[in-house]
């Protein structure tokens, strides 16, 4: 009686888990389903659109690419987000490499100065860094784009948690082989963080591809903006069609909802790396 009593109580747990994972579910897919399916519906505000599953038509779509541009924001977002996604991994990568397994004086109050950046806003320290960007040269081109964010802390904070359970007897082998410290990181560093990089691969892609307040601040040129800031855009010039604009916001999902997918067991891997200890 006593076992019927505990299982009862279990099941019922489990369901109650399970219908609040339903409604949480719902809550979150809901938003992006009606954005879909206000795409393909020829109206102008969300108050005209019907849940009928007539009068479906593509218009949003076709008059997005009759304009041209489109494309060239969606090659944009592609090139800054990939390319600064390699470059950010590998710099923090390298940086994590600095901080857990090379000796030099002050490291450790150097990374602890890192670390406290990590604690200002971005809206803090936009103005000085757009001031340094500026005098740099690095506005209204693609460098403008990429090269400010490659300095990542959390980044560099997430790998060199990682890079410091790879042994030290491991690399003092390769070491007294001849091995200098930039074949180590080469040969032994990179392989052995293959899943923790995908992490941050991931999250870096992501933050890159719905970056908006960088672009939108450095960015003057139309041919140089990035699918968020053309969106922007897209809603003031298409601001009473309301196909248009979710048309561009089901083609910016779309990447990522394919990388998600693609690369969901890496990213789990990751997450989960080194959790479970036998």
């Amino acid at each position: 009686m006593a076992d019927s009593s505990k299982t009862l109580r279990r099941y019922g747990r489990q369901t109650v888990l399970q219908i609040f994972a339903i409604i949480v579910t719902f809550a979150c897919v809901a938003p992006i389903a009606l954005i879909v399916f206000a795409s393909f519906r020829d109206v102008h505000t969300f108050n005209d659109l019907s849940l009928s599953f007539s009068g479906w038509s593509l218009a949003g779509y076709q008059q997005l690419f009759a304009l041209g541009t489109i494309q060239t924001w969606l090659f944009n977002t592609v090139l800054v987000s990939t390319v600064g996604t390699v470059l950010t991994v590998l710099v923090d990568l390298m940086a994590a490499f600095a901080f857990s397994k090379l000796k030099w004086r002050g490291r450790d109050s150097v990374f602890l100065l890192l670390i406290s950046t990590m604690m200002l806003p971005f809206s803090v320290t936009l103005v000085p860094t757009y001031l340094i960007a500026n005098s740099l040269g690095l506005t209204d081109n693609y460098a403008a784009l990429i090269l400010p964010g490659l300095s990542a802390p959390l980044g560099t904070f997430l790998l060199r948690q990682f890079v410091r359970g790879i042994p030290d007897e491991l690399l003092e082998s390769a070491r007294v082989d001849g091995a200098s410290n930039a074949r180590i990181f080469v040969s032994m560093i990179v392989p052995l963080s293959a899943q923790p990089m995908a992490v941050l691969a991931i999250l870096t892609f992501v933050a890159n591809w719905n970056n908006f307040l960088w672009p939108l601040l450095v960015i003057q040129t139309d041919s140089l903006k990035t699918l968020t800031v053309g969106l922007a855009t897209t809603s003031t010039e298409f601001s009473v069609d309301l196909s248009s604009l979710t048309a561009t916001t089901v083609i910016s999902l779309v990447p990522m909802a394919i990388l998600f997918f693609a690369f969901q067991r890496y990213f789990l891997r990751g997450v989960t790396a080194g959790a479970v200890k036998g």
